[in-house]
């Protein structure tokens, strides 16, 4: 199987994508990507997609995983040693923490995306909720699991990136403080070579970009910030 051709289809800003090309180059599975975006959806795409969203995974000619948890098994199987928990318990336990991951990422995502000053603030107490969820978790361990990394661990390296992409603001608005563990644990993902390697080199422009596009509520109440992104930006590309 692992022989067949892998193709990840994926967006450049979607979390789920990054997760899975994240365990792609910490497995070193050899792979093709094709980005698509997603407010004008390639025809060949929405043909082979089952729900019309990314990531899937192209295996061969004929074959279309879709979901990124259940790609993230596939590529866990297909290149050993495995990293998911062999114990049917913790296998479970670590498949309800996938699906709390990916629900931390839609709080996120309402957080920095939204105009509206309202659910800015409503989100920013349930994103609390769900780092203190987290903290009791990781309990003293390094990663989720203890030592060493685990699949699960994999689901929450977009949410340590986004949240570095916005250190002052998370750092002002108190968003993580006191969450010594969590903070720890994040500190140690983003330390793995593969958390660079999941996403484009220009992540953190884009989302900036995607904020001001919008005029969030987190761009209106932080003009400073994202102004000095910019002038770093322009002086990055010369201008």
């Amino acid at each position: 199987m692992q022989k067949l051709k892998h193709t990840l289809v994926t967006f450049k800003l979607c979390p789920f994508c990054m997760r899975v090309l994240a365990l792609m180059c910490y497995k070193n599975i050899k792979f093709e990507i094709k980005f698509i975006e997603m407010y004008c959806k390639p025809e060949w795409f929405v043909k082979i997609s089952p729900l019309s969203r990314v990531p899937i995974l192209m295996i061969g000619d004929d074959i279309v995983l879709f979901e990124s948890d259940a790609i993230m098994e596939y590529i866990d199987e297909i290149s050993p040693p495995q990293i998911m928990p062999s114990d049917p318990i913790q296998k479970a336990l670590d498949r309800g923490k996938f699906e709390y991951a990916s629900e931390i990422m839609k709080n996120m995502s309402i957080f920095v995306f939204s105009q509206d000053e309202e659910k800015f603030f409503k989100h920013k107490e349930l994103l609390k909720t769900n780092f203190e969820q987290v903290e009791k978790w990781l309990d003293d361990k390094k990663y989720m699991n203890g030592e060493q990394i685990s699949l699960v661990d994999f689901c929450f390296i977009p949410i340590f990136v986004n949240l570095s992409v916005f250190k002052p603001i998370i750092q002002q608005c108190e968003l993580t403080k006191n969450f010594t563990r969590f903070n720890k644990y994040g500190e140690n993902l983003l330390q793995l070579p593969c958390s660079k390697a999941g996403r484009v080199p220009d992540y953190e422009l884009l989302v900036v970009e995607g904020v001001k596009k919008v005029n969030s509520y987190l761009y209106r109440s932080n003009p400073c910030f994202f102004k000095s992104l910019q002038q770093n930006n322009n002086l990055l590309q010369g201008k």
